[in-house]
């Protein structure tokens, strides 16, 4: 099979349209047409055909993988997540995340600085943020390094949770309302402690 003619692609510029033999076969990025010395005219055989096959699934599922990662942060658990849900071999999935850490795109303490401050901008205790940090796979040590603070923090928390709970009939019940504080990780004396502050 020969390759007939290339073109750069309108909506991806760094990705090109490879044709055999006046058909599209494949798409390469630029880099690779040139490691590859993809041209006019060359000739390839059938091996090779699926050899440019693969590079091009596994170059546009890496770019896929890319543009999700790019959305919000993730932890390094949940793009290997994401990878073995799309069927991705282990130690290529390993070799693209390794790719995204050098390149400064997934970090996980940017990842758990990100997500304590999503959590705590919904009055989420620290031991809830503890338990989902751990859940994401991330280590105890950075968990520790920003999450550090001894609980003032989280009864300031819970004193704003509770004020915006009891503007809603279900939490006017203080049975309810205890029962979610407790789900959302708050330590039972410090429940009862700030219903009695709140109802002294």
């Amino acid at each position: 099979m020969k390759v007939t003619k290339l073109s750069v692609q309108v909506k991806n510029p760094e990705r090109v349209n490879v044709f055999l033999d006046g058909t599209y076969s494949f798409s390469l990025t630029i880099d690779q047409v040139l490691e590859h010395k993809v041209k006019k005219n060359l000739e390839l055989d059938e091996q090779e055909v699926k050899k440019f096959e693969k590079l091009s699934l596994d170059g546009k599922l890496r770019q896929r993988a890319l543009e999700w990662l790019l959305i919000r942060p993730h932890s390094e658990k949940e793009v290997m997540d994401y990878f073995k849900r799309k069927n991705v071999d282990v130690e290529q999935a390993r070799g693209w995340l390794d790719e995204f850490i050098t390149r400064g795109f997934q970090s996980n303490l940017s990842f758990a600085e990100w997500w304590i401050d999503q959590r705590r901008s919904k009055q989420k205790s620290q031991q809830f943020i503890r338990q989902e940090l751990r859940q994401k796979g991330i280590d105890s040590t950075i968990i520790q390094s920003l999450l550090s603070e001894e609980p003032e923090g989280d009864k300031t928390a819970l004193t704003t949770l509770i004020e915006k709970k009891q503007k809603q009939i279900k939490y006017q019940d203080n049975q309810k309302l205890t029962a979610y504080l407790l789900r959302q990780g708050y330590r039972y004396s410090d429940v009862v402690e700030a219903l009695a502050d709140k109802f002294a």
